[in-house]
């Protein structure tokens, strides 16, 4: 679709047009005629808001959450009165990114419990295979006969066979420092304890199994794969496809506000892109429920003194970043430092790496940021009306989600981010005063 998708009422007889960009899985963009567009409507333009979803949301999914969001915030801001964002005349486009998360509802999306396994029509069954379909599919054709020949018609392999494809899987998803936090690969120890814990995260029964030296469930590589790809694929879709056009949009001469909003991996979209992008800085930043690593905005990650993959950001946004994390988040709490577990930076405390270190692997959106002394403040989230101290030194305020507010509870679990306490901290970011 080259004109806009949808266009939102904003009062005054005026709207604000929603555009939505396509991106692949190489990050590339896949609607040149639809951001060609978006770029033409600029003239007249006073602020971008642009929006980037998380995990496994498909096309209609990832529509829904922005609708959702975007109703809410004009409804809120017309009900607290909201000053119009900026100065003069306000008139706002809204670009929501539509990219190849995962096609299929992770288990910890839906709840704890996985229901009907092993069944060969059960959803278990189901998630199963198209959780190695996602392992398998960037294998060379030598990998890729192996690993089909060990797992296919299976839900376990056995220590040895495991061991296999834990080579194969290493070599082939994961032989570089990740970029966020610079910890190097885990070794095919390190990735056997990974999937055995994966496998039984409901429960606890993985690491078990895998200390007796018994089966592993091939739910653990699969969910490894899942979280692997998806952040690196997200990272893709900021660097190569969406940072040009902030760059475009953030021209001086053009004077527009840029307001980024990204849920889950979308905050990796975002945090990539602005991270890639040279010049004017954006206006605000909001990251709702981030997977990334909690040390990715420290100016030194424990371990190995090197920046975190993002800092940078800091100093590309003209507001303090605002970012939820919540302790109901159960991807972002109990299964993200796992999966994301690499050898333990400078190995200080390596009975904590072997149980998953949440302190060095955590997810920013599941226990708040890391190594930011004096640069961020954490405090609960504010209701509509109460405001964020976006005045003070803070470069990064850390929202507390999981604690009660005035009865409620802002963040519920991981996809809970479109509420009053969410489009209030948008608010709080983008009005004008």
């Amino acid at each position: 679709m080259v004109g806009p998708f949808q266009s939102f009422p904003i009062g005054d007889n005026a709207s604000a047009d929603l555009y939505l960009l396509r991106y692949g899985k190489d990050g590339l963009l896949r609607s040149p005629a639809a951001e060609a567009a978006v770029k033409e409507s600029l003239a007249e333009v006073t602020d971008v808001y642009f929006f980037a979803h998380g995990w496994n949301n498909v096309f209609a999914a990832a529509l829904d959450r922005y609708q959702s969001f975007i109703d809410g915030y004009i409804a809120q801001g017309a009900e607290y009165s909201v000053a119009s964002p900026g100065s003069g005349d306000y008139n706002p486009l809204l670009v929501g990114a539509i990219w190849p998360s995962t096609s299929f509802v992770m288990p910890w999306e839906e709840g704890p419990a996985i229901a009907g396994w092993p069944g060969r029509d059960s959803p278990a069954a189901v998630e199963l295979e198209e959780l190695l379909t996602l392992a398998t599919s960037e294998l060379n054709a030598d990998e890729d006969r192996a690993f089909v020949d060990a797992v296919d018609g299976r839900t376990a392999v056995d220590p040895d066979t495991a061991r296999e494809l834990a080579t194969i899987f290493l070599r082939s998803m994961r032989s570089t420092p990740d970029p966020d936090d610079g910890s190097a690969p885990p070794s095919v120890d390190d990735l056997l304890e990974i999937w055995s814990r994966l496998g039984g995260v409901n429960g606890g029964a993985g690491s078990a199994a895998a200390a007796a030296g018994q089966d592993i469930d091939l739910r653990g590589v699969g969910r490894a794969a899942s979280v692997w790809k998806m952040k690196a694929r997200a990272g893709a879709v900021g660097t190569r496809g969406v940072a040009p056009l902030l760059e475009h949009i953030l021209q001086p001469e053009r004077g527009i506000r840029l307001h980024l909003i990204g849920h889950s991996f979308g905050a990796r979209v975002v945090l990539s892109a602005l991270n890639a992008v040279a010049g004017r800085k954006a206006h605000a930043l909001l990251l709702l429920q981030p997977a990334v690593n909690r040390w990715c905005l420290a100016p030194r990650v424990e371990g190995n003194g090197l920046p975190g993959g993002y800092h940078s950001v800091l100093s590309k946004v003209e507001q303090p970043i605002l970012t939820t994390f919540s302790s109901r988040d159960w991807p972002l709490t109990k299964v993200f430092h796992l999966a994301m577990k690499g050898r333990h930076l400078g190995e200080q405390q390596p009975q904590i790496a072997m149980v998953g270190d949440t302190d060095t692997f955590g997810a920013l959106g599941g226990y708040g940021p890391a190594g930011l002394d004096g640069q961020a403040i954490t405090c609960n989230a504010a209701p509509p009306g109460e405001s964020y101290p976006l005045s003070g030194a803070a470069q990064v305020i850390a929202i507390q989600g999981g604690e009660e507010v005035d009865g409620q509870v802002p963040i519920t679990g991981h996809g809970d981010i479109s509420n009053p306490f969410t489009w209030w901290a948008l608010h709080e970011l983008t009005r004008g005063d």
